[in-house]
Protein backbone atom coordinates (compact mmCIF):
# COMPACT_ATOMS: atom_id res chain seq x y z
CA UNK A 1 0.00 0.00 0.00
CA UNK A 2 0.86 3.46 -0.61
CA UNK A 3 1.74 5.50 2.39
CA UNK A 4 -0.22 8.97 2.17
CA UNK A 5 1.84 10.78 5.00
CA UNK A 6 0.72 13.30 7.02
CA UNK A 7 -1.74 16.19 5.66
CA UNK A 8 -0.89 18.61 7.95
CA UNK A 9 0.45 21.66 6.09
CA UNK A 10 -0.45 20.51 2.75
CA UNK A 11 -3.65 23.50 2.94
CA UNK A 12 -0.64 25.67 3.18
CA UNK A 13 0.43 28.27 6.08
CA UNK A 14 -2.46 30.42 5.13
CA UNK A 15 -4.80 28.67 6.17
CA UNK A 16 -5.65 30.06 9.76
CA UNK A 17 -5.07 33.81 8.59
CA UNK A 18 -7.89 33.72 5.86
CA UNK A 19 -9.81 31.77 8.17
CA UNK A 20 -9.91 34.45 11.07
CA UNK A 21 -9.80 37.16 8.10
CA UNK A 22 -12.94 36.18 6.72
CA UNK A 23 -14.80 36.47 10.23
CA UNK A 24 -13.30 39.82 10.81
CA UNK A 25 -14.65 40.95 7.34
CA UNK A 26 -17.98 39.06 8.07
CA UNK A 27 -18.04 40.83 11.27
CA UNK A 28 -17.52 44.23 9.98
CA UNK A 29 -20.37 43.86 6.90
CA UNK A 30 -22.61 43.50 9.62
CA UNK A 31 -21.32 46.34 11.98
CA UNK A 32 -21.87 48.36 8.96
CA UNK A 33 -25.34 47.14 8.09
CA UNK A 34 -26.33 48.25 12.00
CA UNK A 35 -25.26 51.57 11.65
CA UNK A 36 -26.89 52.07 7.84
CA UNK A 37 -30.16 50.73 8.71
CA UNK A 38 -33.18 53.13 9.61
CA UNK A 39 -34.97 52.46 12.41
CA UNK A 40 -38.77 51.13 11.40
CA UNK A 41 -42.08 52.45 13.28
CA UNK A 42 -45.06 50.51 13.56
CA UNK A 43 -48.29 51.94 13.99
CA UNK A 44 -51.44 50.04 15.41
CA UNK A 45 -54.28 50.77 14.24
CA UNK A 46 -57.39 49.85 16.87
CA UNK A 47 -60.90 49.12 15.94
CA UNK A 48 -61.55 47.66 12.24
CA UNK A 49 -59.34 44.54 11.32
CA UNK A 50 -57.21 47.08 8.55
CA UNK A 51 -55.72 43.38 7.01
CA UNK A 52 -59.17 42.04 7.01
CA UNK A 53 -61.06 45.21 4.93
CA UNK A 54 -57.73 45.74 2.42
CA UNK A 55 -57.60 41.86 2.10
CA UNK A 56 -61.11 41.76 -0.06
CA UNK A 57 -60.81 41.13 -3.86
CA UNK A 58 -62.87 43.23 -5.57
CA UNK A 59 -64.57 40.66 -8.00
CA UNK A 60 -67.28 42.26 -11.18
CA UNK A 61 -70.30 40.30 -10.75
CA UNK A 62 -70.80 39.22 -14.39
CA UNK A 63 -67.09 37.38 -13.63
CA UNK A 64 -68.85 35.80 -10.29
CA UNK A 65 -71.49 34.95 -11.33
CA UNK A 66 -70.38 32.84 -14.06
CA UNK A 67 -68.34 30.47 -11.43
CA UNK A 68 -68.89 31.44 -7.27
CA UNK A 69 -67.00 28.55 -6.48
CA UNK A 70 -63.81 29.76 -8.48
CA UNK A 71 -63.45 32.09 -5.03
CA UNK A 72 -64.27 29.35 -2.78
CA UNK A 73 -62.39 30.45 0.74
CA UNK A 74 -61.36 33.76 -0.89
CA UNK A 75 -62.46 36.91 0.84
CA UNK A 76 -64.19 39.20 -2.14
CA UNK A 77 -66.30 42.26 -2.40
CA UNK A 78 -69.59 42.55 -4.89
CA UNK A 79 -71.06 45.65 -5.41
CA UNK A 80 -74.01 47.08 -6.66
CA UNK A 81 -76.15 44.08 -6.04
CA UNK A 82 -79.96 44.10 -5.94
CA UNK A 83 -81.36 42.59 -2.38
CA UNK A 84 -84.21 40.32 -4.16
CA UNK A 85 -85.79 38.58 -0.79
CA UNK A 86 -84.89 38.28 2.92
CA UNK A 87 -84.72 34.92 4.65
CA UNK A 88 -84.85 35.10 8.12
CA UNK A 89 -83.01 37.52 10.07
CA UNK A 90 -79.17 37.13 8.85
CA UNK A 91 -79.34 35.80 5.14
CA UNK A 92 -81.01 37.16 1.98
CA UNK A 93 -80.75 36.99 -1.72
CA UNK A 94 -78.93 38.92 -4.12
CA UNK A 95 -79.35 39.17 -7.48
CA UNK A 96 -76.77 38.43 -10.31
CA UNK A 97 -76.38 38.40 -13.71
CA UNK A 98 -76.35 34.26 -13.14
CA UNK A 99 -79.26 34.40 -10.93
CA UNK A 100 -79.89 34.76 -7.08
CA UNK A 101 -77.27 34.29 -4.74
CA UNK A 102 -77.36 33.42 -1.21
CA UNK A 103 -75.94 36.08 1.27
CA UNK A 104 -75.45 35.42 4.85
CA UNK A 105 -74.68 37.68 7.34
CA UNK A 106 -72.30 36.96 10.68
CA UNK A 107 -75.08 37.46 13.73
CA UNK A 108 -72.59 40.72 15.07
CA UNK A 109 -72.69 42.08 11.56
CA UNK A 110 -74.53 45.87 11.46
CA UNK A 111 -75.49 47.13 7.97
CA UNK A 112 -74.02 50.40 6.64
CA UNK A 113 -75.77 53.09 4.94
CA UNK A 114 -79.95 51.96 6.03
CA UNK A 115 -81.96 49.30 6.20
CA UNK A 116 -81.97 45.94 4.31
CA UNK A 117 -85.13 45.72 2.15
CA UNK A 118 -86.25 43.75 -0.78
CA UNK A 119 -85.47 46.40 -3.49
CA UNK A 120 -82.59 48.12 -1.97
CA UNK A 121 -78.49 48.11 -3.69
CA UNK A 122 -75.81 46.85 -1.24
CA UNK A 123 -72.22 45.85 -1.31
CA UNK A 124 -70.85 42.73 0.52
CA UNK A 125 -68.11 41.65 1.64
CA UNK A 126 -67.48 38.35 2.48
CA UNK A 127 -65.97 34.91 2.16
CA UNK A 128 -67.24 32.26 -0.19
CA UNK A 129 -68.25 28.81 0.79
CA UNK A 130 -69.90 26.03 -0.37
CA UNK A 131 -74.05 25.18 1.13
CA UNK A 132 -74.31 21.62 2.76
CA UNK A 133 -77.02 20.20 5.02
CA UNK A 134 -74.89 20.46 8.31
CA UNK A 135 -74.06 24.73 7.06
CA UNK A 136 -78.35 25.18 6.79
CA UNK A 137 -78.48 23.07 10.24
CA UNK A 138 -76.09 25.19 12.01
CA UNK A 139 -78.19 28.58 10.79
CA UNK A 140 -81.40 26.99 12.26
CA UNK A 141 -79.95 26.41 15.09
CA UNK A 142 -78.17 29.80 16.03
CA UNK A 143 -81.97 31.43 14.48
CA UNK A 144 -80.34 33.18 11.86
CA UNK A 145 -82.54 31.33 9.82
CA UNK A 146 -85.78 29.97 10.31
CA UNK A 147 -86.96 26.27 9.58
CA UNK A 148 -88.96 27.19 6.89
CA UNK A 149 -85.88 28.39 5.36
CA UNK A 150 -83.57 26.19 5.71
CA UNK A 151 -85.13 23.87 2.44
CA UNK A 152 -84.91 27.51 0.55
CA UNK A 153 -80.87 27.89 1.55
CA UNK A 154 -79.95 24.11 0.41
CA UNK A 155 -81.13 24.99 -2.68
CA UNK A 156 -78.55 27.39 -2.76
CA UNK A 157 -74.59 25.20 -4.29
CA UNK A 158 -73.09 28.49 -2.27
CA UNK A 159 -73.19 31.50 -0.10
CA UNK A 160 -71.25 34.58 1.06
CA UNK A 161 -70.77 34.42 4.61
CA UNK A 162 -70.59 38.29 4.96
CA UNK A 163 -68.33 40.53 6.80
CA UNK A 164 -69.72 43.55 5.72
CA UNK A 165 -73.01 45.12 4.01
CA UNK A 166 -73.24 48.30 2.86
CA UNK A 167 -76.87 49.88 1.58
CA UNK A 168 -75.76 51.79 -1.61
CA UNK A 169 -79.69 52.21 -2.44
CA UNK A 170 -82.66 52.33 -1.01
CA UNK A 171 -85.04 50.57 -2.46
CA UNK A 172 -87.27 52.57 -5.33
CA UNK A 173 -90.41 53.51 -4.61
CA UNK A 174 -93.53 51.67 -6.07
CA UNK A 175 -95.03 53.91 -8.96
CA UNK A 176 -98.43 51.91 -7.97
CA UNK A 177 -99.80 53.74 -4.78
Amino acid sequence: MVAFGSRRGEAGSLTMYLMVGAFLMAGGFFFWLSIKATPVEVVVIEGEDPVEQSSAMVVPTDTFSMDPMAYAGMVVELRRLGVQGLLGNEAFFVLTPGGQYLVKMLPELVVIGGDLEDGATVSVTGTVHAMTDSVADAWVASGGIGQNDRIVALFAVSFIEARAVSVTAPPQPDPDP
